[in-house]
């Protein structure tokens, strides 16, 4: 339209701005998320035709969206804030409740000015965050499920759904939830290939204008100094939140002009981007990983995921052992043992700073093709921790009188109970 062409001209006119980006953008699907500080802001109506920009582009998007006075708190310090242990009275959850309601509403009549479809959705299915350190969290949630079906069925229909930070649990309770967290599991749950983050314009002075790939990102969150604890809660779940679809996370200043456009349509970009490692090779591992990959095991061991093993186990089996490598660094391994046509899948782990990249699969295709290689006609794995993670590959569960005889004594042996997944290899 002669509106998305005057727009992006203006944008263009302070900056190199590359039509080439659009068709590459055509038909992709973001999550946006909005500060309710930004909606509330002189500068919103310029988010908004930002919005109908993206939109007369083809661009699919949904919209989460906070409250202001959750913001107001985070300024304050006042927020009830998980990490401390203060959890969300009955009080400010009503305050919430009427505060995300009214961002909402502006939300839908700024965005239906200006012709675009709107409608709010209960596809987010939350729970209760329980007992933690052996206090109550009442009214605080996580999400516990996203009905992605329904959100694709209004974008199909060309209707844009808007996302509060309240969530509801089967029985129709509402819990709080973390917004920014929200925006992350929508764009896992949903195959966004970006998520946007517009916020307050302090949030990002130690780290406008920069690009950090996953590790970096990690490396940089590590000195709380330098960053708001809110900012670095954001980064860190930004790396941790990579997969095959999402290939970026951009955090925007809301309170600037043009703030959408120029970061994806220009070379230069203006806020700070997350982009995937582009790299990593996986290798056989050999006797200069053992100390490394046990140092990677040590949490899941602590956690009971992976039994503990000691350096002379494995040193007697390394050539088992496969690990990925990213600049020289081991950041997950895995372990093919086989016999006779069948082989076993063990000691899966990524490095806790790695994970939501895709790693862990990579692994598991890796060691698939492995065992096919060795002739084996399936392969198993025992978990006790990560069933949804074989789910979600398609392995289907089984049985202990699958498993080969001398392995299903060891089990019986261990007591840890382990649930069974067998991919068929044929």
């Amino acid at each position: 339209t002669r509106a998305t062409q005057i727009r992006l001209s203006l944008v263009g006119s302070e900056m190199c701005i590359r039509d080439s980006y659009v068709p590459h953008f055509r038909n992709k699907l973001f999550v946006i998320k909005i500060d309710g500080c930004v909606v509330h802001s002189d500068n919103f109506s310029n988010v908004v035709l930002d919005l109908a920009v993206l939109h007369s582009l083809k661009i699919n998007f949904i919209i989460v969206h906070d409250a202001q006075v959750q913001r107001n708190y985070h300024d304050s310090h006042e927020e009830p804030d998980l990490d401390q242990g203060s959890p969300t009275s009955e009080k400010f959850l009503e305050l919430e409740l009427n505060e995300n309601s009214k961002v909402t509403n502006i939300l839908m009549r700024e965005l239906t000015a200006v012709g675009l479809k709107v409608a709010t959705s209960n596809a987010i299915i939350a729970r209760g965050i329980g007992v933690i350190g052996g206090i109550d969290f009442p009214y605080d949630g996580k999400v516990e499920k996203i009905d992605d079906a329904s959100l694709h069925a209004l974008l199909e229909k060309n209707i844009i759904p808007i996302i509060p930070s309240i969530g509801f649990d089967t029985k129709g309770r509402n819990y709080l939830l973390d917004s920014d967290s929200l925006a992350f599991s929508l764009g896992l749950s949903i195959g966004s290939s970006k998520v946007m983050m517009l916020v307050e314009p302090n949030l990002m002075d130690p780290v406008s204008g920069h690009q950090y790939s996953v590790s970096e990102t990690v490396d940089l969150v590590k000195d709380p100094k330098k960053l708001a604890p809110r900012l670095s809660r954001m980064l860190l779940t930004a790396a941790n939140s990579f997969n095959e679809s999402i290939e970026r996370v951009h955090i925007l200043n809301g309170f600037s002009d043009y703030a959408i456009l120029a970061e994806l349509f220009s070379n230069e970009g203006v806020g700070v981007m997350i982009h995937r490692d582009p790299y990593g090779a996986i290798r056989s591992a050999n006797e200069g990983d053992i100390s490394e990959v046990l140092s990677i095991i040590q949490s899941s061991i602590l956690g009971d995921e992976l039994i503990p093993r000691s350096l002379s186990d494995m040193s007697a089996k390394i050539q088992d052992f496969y690990v990925l490598e990213i600049d020289g660094n081991v950041v997950g391994t895995v372990a093919i043992h086989s016999s006779n046509n069948i082989s076993e899948l063990a000691c899966l782990f990524v490095k806790k700073s790695h994970e939501g990249v895709g790693y862990g699969k990579r692994l598991v295709s890796h060691a698939v093709e492995i065992a096919k290689g060795k002739g084996s006609s399936k392969i198993y794995a025992l978990s006790t921790q990560a069933s949804g993670f074989f789910e979600k590959l398609g392995w289907e569960e089984s049985e202990n009188d699958d498993l080969p005889k001398e392995r299903r004594k060891e089990l019986i042996r261990s007591g840890r109970n382990s649930k069974v997944f067998i991919n068929s290899l044929n």
